[in-house]
């Protein structure tokens, strides 16, 4: 469990899917994610269940977020595998009541630092359509810089990366 001022970042149980419902289900959230079509109940659950399987076999999960203050989940923030891609790639999600506030951001240094510091990569990325601008702006301030840019699936993502060497030297 990880924990930062606002938040807790803590691993999922398989029940975690109905709390998480209302996020996957919220065609804004969707977006950018998959043009705005809400996920049904079998793709949250196939989630929340892939979460749990790789923090228990890999060590590593994308965190389910939790509001210390109301304590409701409220999105998630961690370390996942994109497709095909090699390294680990950080992502976030969040409630849309929750964005602007620098909740993203507050989670993904946490995330971030605990990526390195126990799961030890040498590089981690960070993936998003070039469109999304809220989360390249928190890309850039947890110290990623823009690898490239590619088309995937008829859409255009940014990468954006850090080393572990540079993560180290403060970047």
């Amino acid at each position: 469990m990880l924990e930062t001022e606002r938040l807790i970042l803590c691993p999922w149980q398989a029940s975690d899917w109905r709390d998480f419902r209302p996020i996957a289900t919220d065609p804004e959230v969707m977006r950018y994610i998959n043009g705005g079509v809400p996920w049904d109940d079998e793709a949250i659950q196939r989630f929340v269940e892939r979460q749990v399987t790789r923090y228990e076999q890999e060590g590593f999960c994308r965190w389910k977020l939790v509001e210390k203050e109301s304590r409701n989940v409220i999105g998630f923030c961690g370390a996942g595998i994109w497709r095909d891609l090699p390294d680990l790639e950080i992502g976030w999600w969040l409630a849309r009541h929750f964005w602007g506030l620098g909740l993203a951001t507050e989670a993904a240094h946490a995330a971030l630092r605990d990526i390195f510091l126990r799961v030890k990569p040498e590089r981690v990325i960070s993936i998003a359509q070039q469109a999304n601008g809220a989360s390249i702006h928190v890309m850039r301030k947890i110290g990623l810089d823009r690898v490239r840019d590619f088309e995937s699936e008829g859409l255009t993502l940014v990468q954006y990366g850090i080393s572990r060497e540079q993560y180290a030297a403060g970047r």
